[in-house]
């Protein structure tokens, strides 16, 4: 599987989470299991590196061989795959003496990369890095690295995005809050095995960022080609599915065909003047279409190729659906959908005998009245230009449901939830509360209403009712102080929720019976 295919191995998402995990537990305690995890992660690091170098040589190989074939188109796509070789090994290098000169200032002029025996030196990586501004010219060299790899990949937005999630050097917030640079998350107060695997991953970055780049270059060697390797005649109909009294038509077309030779086509025993192939549809039923597509080879003889295909003959027919039930209610936009087998949507018509009708980007909204049936026709322009009547459909005509009133207010996790009453409500979360809302008991339709205004019942120590009025959806200054001064198990009821929905209608709705916890 190539690289453009699989960007990452299963291997190497398992490493990044291993670093992840080590990073995390390093900011909490360096420990010995930390810092041998860390050596476990830089060594995984680097048989990753061997794999996909190996791949890259494949590559590389596999460039010259098709330069030997066509060396005049191969060239220049070969040219720029030996840059991105060359700008990687140079960007390469520059992490590999750093990390030898962090080895060697932990552990002295024999320190190995790959034993390191100073693991937990927090000093190293500083030293060398930030102190020289070594790490700061490291960063600057990523960041050039990145806009010319960019430059060769600018048109695949996914590889321009892995390019720029990689090799991302901006500031690092940290659990804290605090930020810190790019190169100071990899240096500062860090052990050297830590900043050690940081580097290692990213020359393993930079190998996989040259498997990509370079493999993407030879993808476009012949991008723009037309491959060809199988020769067959095809039926390119307008429809297979014609209503009677309609005409079925199709082009009968050879796959890759030389525009300079014109083929000879018989269909159903008949040759063809030219590859449109049209019979009037008389009758209901299934119908074959098939023949023999002759075409002259250039040593003089003739190739031939057979194609078969079928259309339908139906009766006009119309799918008219109301999109949120089998009914229409009065006053609101019903969305309708309406469509005809084997017809373009833009060539049917919709008419209703009552309400308003409109066309939106889906299909149609009707607005019908109350008191009467609406009744749904259709009509569509056929391919030979006739209109045709295809049905009708007649639809039930209903008032909107009343609303429910409820109480909207948001739970522990800040979600939006109702309160419908008959069960002890929060204290809290009553006095936050957004006030009162109102919407249908019916999920299947998606009606809003406004409420204009509600009361509230309270009941004083010696039973008396005391009535406070709001004249919006929220509860008033008086009524909020109450409710926050009434004590556990309390009742109080709302009434007189005033709603009016897109119909016009005020409506009054069922109370609601409150019990503060």
């Amino acid at each position: 599987m190539s690289a453009a295919n699989c960007p990452e191995t299963p291997r190497q998402k398992m490493i990044g989470m291993m670093y992840l995990v080590l990073t995390a537990m390093l900011a909490l305690n360096v420990s010995a299991d930390v810092l041998n995890g860390f050596t476990l992660v830089h060594a995984s690091l680097n048989e990753s590196k061997s794999t996909t170098e190996m791949q890259n040589t494949i590559l590389y190989g596999q460039f010259e061989d098709l330069k030997s074939q066509n060396p005049g188109r191969v060239g220049e796509w070969l040219e720029k795959a030996n840059a991105v070789k060359a700008k990687t090994a140079e960007m390469y290098q520059m992490i590999e003496d750093l990390k030898v000169d962090i080895v060697k200032q932990a552990d002295g002029a024999d320190g190995d990369v790959n034993n390191i025996k100073s693991k937990s030196n927090l000093d190293a990586g500083g030293q060398v890095a930030l102190v020289t501004g070594r790490a700061k010219k490291m960063k600057e060299a990523i960041e050039l690295y990145r806009d010319e790899m960019l430059k060769y990949v600018g048109k695949d937005s996914a590889k321009a995005n892995y390019l720029n999630r990689t090799y991302n050097t901006g500031m690092i917030t940290k659990e804290n809050g605090d930020k810190i640079s790019w190169e100071g998350a990899i240096f500062e107060s860090m052990p050297v095995v830590a900043s050690i695997t940081l580097l290692t991953k990213v020359q393993a970055d930079l190998k996989h960022t040259e498997l990509e780049v370079v493999n993407y270059l030879k993808g476009q060697i012949d991008a723009g080609d037309f491959r060809v390797n199988k020769i067959e005649g095809l039926v390119i109909s307008e429809s297979n599915y014609v209503t009677r009294g309609g005409r079925y038509s199709a082009k009968i077309v050879l796959a890759a065909q030389d525009s300079t030779k014109k083929p000879t086509i018989t269909v159903n025993g008949k040759q063809l003047d030219g590859n449109e192939y049209i019979v009037q549809a008389g009758s209901v039923g299934t119908f074959p279409v098939k023949g023999t597509i002759r075409l002259p080879r250039p040593d003089g003889s003739t190739a031939e190729y057979d194609f078969e295909s079928s259309y339908i003959v139906g009766e006009p027919t119309a799918i008219i659906s109301a999109d949120m039930m089998n009914v229409l209610y009065a006053g609101i936009q019903n969305p309708i959908s309406v469509s005809v087998p084997g017809v373009p949507a833009q060539n049917i018509n919709v008419s209703v005998n009552n309400g308003a009708l409109s066309r939106t980007a889906k299909g149609w909204n009707i607005n019908p009245r109350v008191g009467q049936d609406c009744n749904i026709s259709v009509s569509a322009k056929m391919a030979d230009g006739r209109v045709q009547t295809i049905g009708s459909k007649p639809f039930r005509v209903k008032p909107l449901p009343p609303p429910i009133a409820y109480i909207e207010f948001r739970d522990d996790k800040g979600h939006l939830q109702q309160y419908k009453g008959t069960k002890p409500f929060p204290k809290a979360q009553l006095v936050g509360s957004n006030g009162i809302r109102a919407a249908l008991d019916d999920a299947d339709l998606d009606v809003r209403y406004q409420v204009l205004g509600f009361d509230v019942n309270f009941f004083d120590s010696m039973g008396n009712t005391i009535i406070e009025t709001s004249n919006n959806n929220s509860f008033s200054d008086k009524q909020m102080a109450t409710m926050r001064q009434m004590p556990r198990g309390r009742k109080f009821f709302i009434s007189r929720v005033r709603a009016k929905g897109p119909d016009g209608i005020e409506r009054i709705l069922p109370p609601i019976e409150v019990i503060v916890n």
